[in-house]
């Protein structure tokens, strides 16, 4: 990175333990946000998966979530999350 800009040091790009640092932060975030939500679903979460490929060959998967919740008017609401 540094190669291609005269103006960027060393000191100015995160090192690698401050960006695990960052990946780790977010996931705990994301992950009490998502058990939040599963503890509003009324009845049961329901997870779905999906496998496929593009082109070249190269594999994906996907694993969601959906259940049903009760917003502050009552109102029922079809929930899903990509995890």
């Amino acid at each position: 990175i540094t190669y291609g800009c005269l103006n960027i040091s060393n000191e100015d790009l995160p090192h690698r333990t401050k960006v695990t640092k960052l990946i780790f932060a977010a996931y705990e975030q994301e992950h009490e946000h998502l058990k939040m939500h599963y503890q509003k679903a009324l009845g049961r979460v329901s997870f779905s998966s999906d496998l496929w490929s593009n082109p070249n060959l190269v594999s994906f998967m996907a694993l969601s979530s959906h259940f049903l919740s009760c917003d502050d008017s009552g109102h029922l609401h079809l929930d899903n999350h990509l995890l």
